[in-house]
Parts: C-alpha cells; sequence; structure tokens
C-alpha cells in the first residue's frame, strides 16, 4: 500500500471507529480480544507499526515512563545484591502498570550536566538513597514532575516516600550484641556523602556525614550502647567507602589493625559484613568466636554465608514495589504518602558471647 498508514487509513480498512483503533493500542481492556486481534492483524499487513510515541505524549502528557536516579554507575544495579532485590519489585510493579523504567546512574565524579538526568523525559522519578545535597536532585524537583525518595532525601509532605525505622533497626543489631555480653564494638559504615572515603570516622569527619540513613543507624547504635551504661565515645565508627565485600574487607583489616580489642562488629549492610567476615578468617580468628558480626538487610546470600549472618532484615523486593505504587498514584494526582516497612533481627551463626578477657582487652 502506498502513503503513509495512520490510524484512520487502518479503521477505514477494519469497518471501525478511528477511536477503535486507537484503543487497540492504548486502552485494549476497552475492546474484545477477537475485535483488538482483528485491528492489530490489518495494521501489520498495511505495514503500521504503532502509534507514534512523540505525538502520543505531546497529545497526553504522558510518556508512560518512570525514572530511577540513583548514585551509583549502571553495573550497581546489576551486581548489588540489596539494589537487585528493590529493583525487582520496581519492575514488577511498573510492567503491571505498563511504564516503562528508565534508569538515570549518576556515579562519584560525574557531572550532572552530562548525564542524562536533566533531558530524559519521564511522567515521575523514583529517588533511591541520594544524598540530598547531590545537584541531580535538586535538577529532577525542579523539573515539577512527581517523586518519590526511597530511603533518602526526605523531601517533605510534597512527595513521597518509603523506608524503615534505621535507628530502630540499628538499636535491635546493637542490642542483641549487648545482650550477648559484647562492650567493645566498632560500626563499619558504606559511603557518608558525596566523597568517598575509607578510614576512621572522628568528630569533624562524622558532623560531615550528609547520608540520612547512615546518620539515624550512628544513633540508633549508640542510643542502644549508651542505654547498657557503655560509653558511646568508646564505639570506632570505621568508613569503607562503598557498599561491596572488598570494601568491607579492606575496611574491616585496617579496623581491626587499628582496635584490636573489639569484639562487636555491627554492619551497615550484608555486603560489608560479609567482607568483614572474611577479613576476620584470613587473619587466622573465628567467627563468632572472636568477632561476632551482625549485617543489615538480610540479602539472599546472608543466610548461606559461612557462618550464616545475623542480620536486620527488611523487605527490599516490597520496598520496591511500594515505590513504584506510589510514584504511580502521583501520577494519577492523587495524595502523597508515607509508607514505613517493617524490620526484624535475625539472629544465625555470625554472633555468641565474646571470648574470655585476655592480654589484649
Amino acid at each position: 500500500m502506498s502513503g503513509r498508514v495512520t490510524l484512520q487509513t487502518i479503521a477505514d480498512a477494519v469497518g471501525v471507529s478511528r477511536a477503535t483503533v486507537s484503543n487497540a493500542y492504548n486502552r485494549p481492556d476497552q475492546l474484545s480480544p477477537s475485535l483488538r486481534r482483528r485491528v492489530l492483524d490489518t495494521a501489520a499487513e498495511l505495514g503500521y507499526g504503532g502509534p507514534d510515541a512523540a505525538a502520543r505524549m505531546l497529545r497526553t502528557g504522558r510518556t508512560r515512563s518512570i525514572g530511577l536516579l540513583f548514585t551509583e554507575d549502571l553495573r550497581f544495579v546489576f551486581t548489588d545484591p540489596d539494589t537487585m532485590l528493590f529493583m525487582r519489585g520496581v519492575a514488577e510493579t511498573s510492567a503491571l502498570a505498563g511504564s516503562g523504567l528508565t534508569l538515570l546512574p549518576v556515579p562519584p565524579g560525574l557531572d550532572v550536566g552530562d548525564s542524562a538526568v536533566g533531558s530524559v523525559a519521564a511522567d515521575g522519578h523514583l529517588i533511591f538513597s541520594v544524598d540530598r545535597t547531590h545537584p541531580a536532585v535538586d535538577t529532577l524537583v525542579g523539573a515539577g514532575r512527581p517523586i518519590v525518595t526511597i530511603d533518602e532525601p526526605d523531601l517533605g509532605d510534597h512527595t513521597s516516600f518509603v523506608g524503615i525505622d534505621d535507628a530502630a533497626g540499628a538499636k535491635l543489631a546493637a542490642r542483641h550484641l549487648l545482650d550477648l555480653g559484647h562492650r567493645h564494638f566498632g560500626i563499619l559504615l558504606g559511603r557518608l556523602g558525596g566523597d568517598v572515603r575509607s578510614g576512621p570516622v572522628d568528630a569533624a569527619r562524622e558532623a560531615e556525614i550528609s547520608v540520612r540513613v547512615a546518620r539515624r543507624r550512628i544513633a540508633g547504635y549508640r542510643t542502644a550502647i549508651e542505654a547498657a551504661g557503655v560509653d558511646p565515645a568508646s564505639v570506632v565508627l570505621w568508613e569503607s567507602g562503598s557498599n561491596d565485600p572488598d570494601s568491607g574487607r579492606r575496611a574491616a583489616d585496617d579496623l581491626s589493625r587499628a582496635h584490636p580489642e573489639l569484639t562487636g562488629l555491627l554492619c551497615f549492610s550484608d555486603q560489608l559484613a560479609i567482607g568483614a567476615t572474611q577479613s576476620v578468617l584470613r587473619r587466622g580468628r573465628r567467627v563468632p568466636d572472636d568477632v561476632s558480626i551482625v549485617g543489615f538487610d538480610d540479602v539472599p546470600r546472608a543466610s548461606t554465608w559461612d557462618p550464616p549472618l545475623t542480620t536486620v532484615r527488611q523487605p527490599l523486593v516490597d520496598k520496591g514495589r511500594a515505590a513504584a505504587d506510589l510514584l504511580l498514584e502521583l501520577i494519577e494526582q492523587r495524595p502523597a504518602r508515607r509508607i514505613e516497612l517493617p524490620i526484624e533481627l535475625v539472629v544465625r551463626s555470625s554472633t555468641a558471647p565474646p571470648p574470655p578477657a585476655g592480654p589484649g582487652r
């Protein structure tokens, strides 16, 4: 057939209205399966490739796509177990709603102006655990599209939010080790701000922490430790700079050399806890006989690791589902909401009472 094929061309060929043909593509629930099949078959015979996406966006104001902002490189989404579980929840909900998903990575060192953050068309955005001071946050806020934040930042009443009570989760972890008799603690942290560092966290560095989740978990650990009569100033904070086992292992190596008296290690994530376990074992010590280790998240590997990790469980897949649901609600102009998901302590084999005091303690 010569000439440009339009919805009206197909409508004339099938003997239906132009609106019916449009519904076959955009609102299939409005047609019987047989009629929709007849419309699509006729369109294929005529060489029609489908509605023009740009034209539909101009007509409806919708792209049928959502954006996901995160401050790691793209590989992180496909390798970090916490993020993979969260992404599974987002993808499940987005797919059911017929929405696409655009990933917007802004890793350290990449200028926002050199990223796709300001140029990608989306009906709304998910901001996944991004420091409030990151310029990409202001870029998305300024775009005026619906926003849901996950874990951080907390942007207030006009955006939806999904997260957990991080301070309460940290208290659970610390109380568990305290109940076992531990009194010498180290806290192994991930990234604390826009820069990437590894090493001890002194008072000046702690004052610079801009990552909300880190601040809240540190506060939770310290609250539980102080309530048990242990001087919170004796707790050693150490940052690893990233959230992967290798970073955790290197940071734990440095921490243990600087503070061999520590018997309890509270880790910001299971990934760091796995690395910390490797560090202890490679130095010829034992988990939990010499050092007890507690993770956070309860990723699948935590239960199969040797030894299986004691950890604080959070529902990562549900977090992704909830975030996508909240964004779809905002896109439909429904009110913003906040969701706090449940957490629980899962006790496994990486924790035990501390060893008897020796010359090093």
